[in-house]
């Protein structure tokens, strides 16, 4: 019997499946913050590990029966929600694919990494192909970036219109919930994150930031979301509440090395 935490409120598990960050900003490791601070309890499945010399960062790929391994051991967890990051093997989606098919009725948060600011583009079409046929269907919402949706939705965006056309646009195909997450790249004083569902499109501005330790924040975005819609929040309010999350924790983010620094999780919502 699951154990009942602060006012009787019963803790919800939340699984993470990405990728092992050691600057602990990104990846697995901001995902479990993130849940932490949403007060649910944290599970995760490694994907792949990144390492970093002299500047340059690797992704190191867990086997096929690693991952297996993985998965199957959580066969008896009953998961609230799944957030889904880092994936840069074809075989490691099909298995993500039938995981998700076979925990039906979870509300499932796809991050689809495609580009990391440390490194290069992954510039993979057959991984984005599989993304969008295999993942983006199964998800209950999307959460891109402006780079990611750049090429997954196969378009240039350069301002508001051409977002909201992307959002819409990759909502069409997967049939689900998408967040275009604008950060800064944009014009004008605001970061704006674009969230459509269907051709219903809502847009959440704040104030760009000027603080460069910013590693991770993404991530913190879809797993707040992921947390929250374990917790049944109605996703337009998640979204809202997501990014509020993020701006605080930019606010405070802390230098890990010199010049390269993380999102700080400092505060529950």
């Amino acid at each position: 019997m699951e154990r009942k935490k602060e006012g009787g409120r019963m803790k919800k598990k939340v699984l993470t499946i990405g990728g092992s960050d050691p600057f602990a900003g990104g990846g697995i490791q901001t995902d479990l913050k993130t849940f932490e601070n949403h007060q649910q309890f944290g599970l995760s499945v490694l994907t792949s590990i990144v390492t970093s010399n002299e500047g340059q960062f690797e992704i190191h790929s867990l086997t096929h029966e690693l991952l297996d391994q993985q998965l199957l051991s959580l066969d008896e967890v009953t998961l609230a929600a799944i957030k889904i990051g880092l994936l840069t093997e074809l075989n490691h989606i099909k298995q993500v694919k039938e995981f998700l098919e076979a925990h039906p009725a979870i509300p499932v948060i796809f991050d689809p990494v495609l580009v990391m600011k440390e490194s290069h583009t992954l510039r993979n079409h057959a991984l984005i192909e599989a993304f969008m046929t295999d993942l983006a269907p199964l998800a209950t919402v999307m959460t891109p970036n402006l780079d990611e949706a750049d090429q997954l939705a196969k378009q240039s965006i350069t301002n508001k219109e051409t977002l909201t056309k992307a959002a819409k646009k990759l909502s069409q195909l997967s049939g689900g919930a998408v967040v275009i997450k604008g950060g800064s790249r944009l014009a004008g004083p605001d970061a704006i994150d674009c969230l459509a569902i269907g051709e219903k499109v809502t847009y959440f501005q704040r104030a760009k930031q000027t603080n460069q330790f910013e590693n991770g924040a993404g991530c913190a975005f879809s797993a707040s979301l992921a947390a929250q819609l374990a917790d049944e929040v109605p996703l337009e309010q998640a979204v809202r509440q997501a990014k509020e999350y993020v701006y605080q924790g930019l606010q405070t983010g802390i230098e890990v090395a010199p010049n390269f620094g993380s999102f700080w999780h400092r505060s529950s919502i």
